[in-house]
């Protein structure tokens, strides 16, 4: 199934439970996950002949109905905007420095067990689902494993792969494939590679250590490096040292 016909079945209220976006990059799964938690919870907007904005970021919707426009309007990714919140949609960010907590996984599931406040129903977003703790993934498994008993209860698991999840979870949920990753920059990639490339040909040629730490220090420049969990660096650096090779 790709992305266009989920938005369909999210907007009539027949999307499978358990969603599994991956590929592409973090801004466009967080956007496709944004997407659909419009269309779930607020799905009058996307009837015949309504016009509703899919990018969050595109401004104000464009609805007739001032009510589904302002309920739209707060559908946003956390720390975007503090005026901009929507009840019904819980989003659970990674809270460790390289996983995602069993504790703070039970509290983001927590109003699974109540009502919904506005709308028909419930999204839960995982940001990065291939964070969750075996411990966090245990907890998540239990609730998707438990039919809802008065209204729908989405989940959307943000991954870059669903290979990094739980084979109890994969099974469980539809996967959506959103895209490859943004292509690297070739000129970027060449650059560094000649600026690595002249210091391992001068460790080669002297056998003087300092060269291969001059190399290294090029390879990790850039600030994606901070981001433990950033995939992006070591996609690069990859094809740096291919390049070098």
């Amino acid at each position: 199934m790709n992305l266009d016909h989920a938005r369909q079945l999210a907007a009539a209220g027949r999307l499978y439970p358990a969603v599994i976006l991956y590929g592409a990059d973090d801004d466009a799964r967080r956007a496709a996950a944004l997407d659909l938690a419009r269309r779930l919870l607020v799905p009058s907007a996307y009837a015949a002949g309504e016009t509703a904005t899919d990018d969050p970021a595109a401004g104000d919707p464009a609805t007739s109905d001032p009510a589904d426009a302002n309920s739209l309007r707060r559908i946003a990714w956390p720390g975007e905007d503090a005026r901009r919140f929507h009840p019904d949609l819980h989003v659970l960010l990674r809270d460790l420095r390289t996983v995602t907590s069993a504790d703070a996984t039970k509290a983001f599931l927590r109003p699974a067990t109540s009502a919904p406040f506005e709308a028909p129903g419930q999204v839960f977003v995982v940001a990065e689902a291939d964070s969750l703790s075996p411990e966090a993934a245990d907890a998540l498994l239990k609730l998707m494993e438990e039919p809802p008993t008065r209204t729908p209860r989405h989940f959307l698991l943000l991954t870059p792969s669903p290979r990094a999840l739980l084979p109890t979870v994969r099974s469980r949920s539809l996967s959506i494939y959103l895209g490859a990753a943004e292509a690297l920059d070739d000129d970027a990639v060449r650059a560094r590679a000649e600026q690595v490339g002249e210091h391992v040909v001068r460790f080669a040629a002297d056998g003087a250590v300092v060269h291969l730490l001059v190399a290294a220090a090029a390879l990790g420049e850039g600030k994606a490096w901070s981001e433990l969990r950033a995939r992006r660096p070591w996609t690069q650096a990859a094809a740096v040292l291919t390049r070098v090779a």
